[in-house]
C-alpha cells in the first residue's frame, strides 16, 4: 500500500516538482494510546528517497491494521489533501 502527491521541494534555492511522487510509510512505532508513522517520498515506486517526514496519530485498537491507519491518517492532513491510494 502507499499513496501518490504531487510534492514540490527547495533545492538549492529552486523549487522542484515531483508530480505524481510516491509515498511509503516506512515505519510505524508508538503504544496504544500515540502511534508515530515515518514515511518517505519517492518519484516513483522504485526511486531513491528524495524527502521524509513523520507524524502521529492516535490508533484505533479494534480498526484496521496500523499501517493502513497511518495512511488513512496522512490523508486527513492538509499536506496530504489530495493524495490518492496507489
Amino acid at each position: 500500500m502507499a499513496i501518490s502527491i504531487d510534492k514540490t521541494i527547495s533545492i538549492s534555492g529552486k523549487d522542484v516538482q515531483f508530480p505524481s511522487s510516491y509515498v511509503k510509510v516506512t515505519s510505524i512505532q508508538g503504544t496504544k494510546e500515540s502511534i508515530v508513522a515515518c514515511f518517505e517520498f519517492r518519484p516513483d515506486a522504485a526511486g531513491v528517497p528524495f524527502a521524509w517526514g513523520a507524524h502521529s496519530f492516535a490508533p484505533a485498537l479494534d480498526g484496521d491494521n496500523f499501517i493502513r491507519q497511518a495512511y488513512l491518517h496522512l490523508k486527513t492532513l492538509p499536506e496530504f489533501a489530495n493524495a490518492v491510494d496507489c
